[in-house]
């Protein structure tokens, strides 16, 4: 288990990069500022890095990061000097940080709920060269029946181009809406309802969520969520399946002797395999090689991770872990006060939410654990996967990444490639582009743009448990 005496007490962002150990048993609050005209976020009174003028406090803007070990382990978090250790760290900031953001507001993921798509799929038997369509889909109403036209949903990437046939690794690394939702059409059932139901008990079982709701726009980041909560299933995905149960207090004690100590706990994800796990875990490796989150490709060797961003840039997130530590980055705006404000055009997960990742996990290298590449596949999965390099555009054997792909029980890779379109149907595909190229996704760039070119139909609002109320936008990054 690891031991985690240092403290992380800025989160950083912008003009300011200043994560570092204090004395403190607890991380001061932090608040949302501006250093010229660069949002950066510091403890109150601090001054702009190189300027003796104190940085200006911003009104509105929130931000939160949350960091629960995988293999349960003391962090870091708010509040007041007590002689604790504690289970998972929490740094705040924002007219609302007294309101508990990690642990009791919710907010919509955005994209960064898509791995939970891809590994049910994966579980499935795809594997990650699997070609899908990215191109237009119609899901007609839930529950059946013809419905009114506005019951039926047709969702748009974020530019309204679609990437033609692409495996499900460039799909999850460039954030490609259709394809994702392409999935629920025979990836994961048969039919896209019982696709929908089947991502609802996962997302259950990995307790992401304590109930979802059943429309298709969930499978795009529609429903809000606790961050503690998509922070602890990405750390089951780190552990191929095994969820740690986040807590606060690992111990106490007074005048020197211990009164508490908890006793860690995790769930296993028992309705989907090692393999699945694993592969998810060297897909989303790629987000940050290839992808949206490309801006810190330095650290794919070491780090796995996924983007996320909501309807209008009202929330942008990156969670992210490492062999010891998960790390969740949101920022976003409350707008308790009835207005609507946004991080602005052309804000996203990738561009606001990781530059704050980073130094926090070089902090954790450099006080927490050592700097390695992540695991291997575990003995369990490595029974059920055979691992070559190849290139994974053309699946060609070649020195380039290492792809692990599901056997069979005598040993041989299971072939899924054409089993979502028919062979006939990529070449001819693949024909059709090189002839008459069209706008194709750009690696890395699926994040610069919302779409406004959609609404979603089904309008419904929810109250979640007094928090505040939403309802189904266009959240699509």
């Amino acid at each position: 288990m690891v031991s985690f005496s240092g403290r992380i007490s800025a989160l950083t962002q912008g003009c300011v990069h200043r994560v570092h150990r204090t004395q403190t048993q607890v991380s001061p609050q932090l608040y949302a500022s501006t250093c010229g005209s660069d949002p950066v976020f510091l403890p109150l009174g601090s001054t702009c890095p190189g300027s003796p003028e104190p940085a200006a406090r911003s009104a509105g803007i929130g931000a939160a990061l949350i960091s629960p070990t995988w293999a349960p382990a003391p962090a870091f978090a708010q509040g007041g000097g007590a002689p604790i250790k504690i289970g998972f760290s929490i740094a705040q900031t924002g007219a609302l940080a007294g309101a508990g953001r990690v642990t009791q507001s919710v907010r919509q993921p955005g994209s960064a709920i898509k791995p939970l798509s891809y590994l049910a799929a994966l579980g499935m038997g795809l594997q990650p060269n699997t070609l899908v369509e990215d191109e237009e889909i119609t899901l007609p109403p839930i529950g059946g029946g013809r419905g009114r036209h506005k019951d039926y949903w047709t969702p748009k990437n974020y530019d309204g181009s679609s990437g033609g046939t692409i495996t499900l690794r460039r799909a999850l690394e460039n954030s490609r809406n259709l394809a994702t939702v392409r999935l629920l059409d025979g990836g994961i059932e048969d039919k896209p309802e019982a696709s929908l139901t089947r991502l609802c008990n996962l997302a259950l079982e990995a307790q992401i969520y304590h109930e979802c709701v059943h429309y298709y726009p969930f499978v795009l980041g529609a429903q809000p969520v606790r961050p503690v909560d998509l922070a602890a299933f990405y750390a089951a995905i780190a552990n191929e399946g095994t969820r740690p149960v986040p807590y606060v207090v690992e111990s106490i004690e007074r005048d020197g002797e211990l009164v508490y100590r908890h006793q860690p706990a995790a769930i296993e994800i028992a309705s989907v395999d090692h393999a699945a796990f694993y592969q998810l875990k060297s897909m989303m490796q790629g987000v940050l090689a290839h992808g949206t989150a490309r801006s810190i490709a330095h650290l794919a060797p070491f780090v796995a991770g996924k983007t996320g961003t909501s309807d209008d840039e009202n929330d942008v997130w990156f969670v992210g872990f490492s062999n010891d530590v998960t790390v969740a980055v949101w920022l976003g705006y409350d707008n308790s006060d009835g207005k609507h404000r946004t991080l602005g055009s052309g804000a996203t997960g990738g561009g606001v939410a990781v530059p704050i990742f980073e130094p926090v996990m070089r902090a954790v290298w450099a006080h927490v654990a050592p700097k390695i590449a992540l695991a291997p596949p575990s003995p369990e999965a490595k029974r059920q996967l055979s691992c070559k390099s190849v290139d994974r555009d053309s699946d060609e054997v070649q020195r380039g990444g290492t792809e692990c792909f599901r056997i069979s029980a005598n040993g041989k890779i299971i072939d899924t490639k054409y089993r979502l379109i028919s062979r006939a149907y990529a070449k001819e595909d693949g024909e059709d582009r090189e002839e008459r190229p069209s706008r194709r996704f750009r690696h890395g760039r699926e994040e610069e743009r919302p779409s406004r070119h959609h609404k979603v139909y089904a309008q419904s609002r929810y109250l979640w448990r007094g928090w505040q109320p939403w309802s189904w936008g266009w959240p699509w990054r």
